[in-house]
């Protein structure tokens, strides 16, 4: 299958590629496997650009292989805080998911 046939999602820590045609998961990550405190990601923003998968939450940012979810590189953003993580990337794709999530952590800092 073709990355455009794939819908990438993150919740609750996790990564998964999902096949658009049938709902089925291609591919799962627990992203806790990849940090390196006990902070986890329930809640971020997620962007693709070629073969790259980034993600960005709660003072992290991940790069992951859009193939089968593997570690390409991680940065802790050591002094940013834990805060949600806004990106954007060259063609813009990221816009849409940018505004929901920041009203999905809007409604997250409310209730707490």
């Amino acid at each position: 299958m073709k990355k455009k046939d794939y819908l990438y999602i993150l919740s609750n820590g996790r990564v998964a590629a999902i096949n658009k045609k049938d709902g089925s998961i291609v591919w799962e990550v627990k992203l806790k496997a990849y940090l390196t405190s006990a902070m986890t990601l329930t809640y971020g923003q997620i962007t693709v650009e070629g073969d790259k998968l980034f993600i960005g939450s709660t003072g992290m940012l991940l790069c992951l292989s859009t193939k089968d979810g593997a570690l390409i590189w991680k940065n802790e953003l050591k002094g940013w805080g834990y805060n949600f993580v806004s990106m954007a990337n060259v063609s813009n794709e990221a816009v849409a998911a940018s505004a929901s999530a920041a009203a999905s952590a809007a409604v997250v800092a409310a209730t707490v």
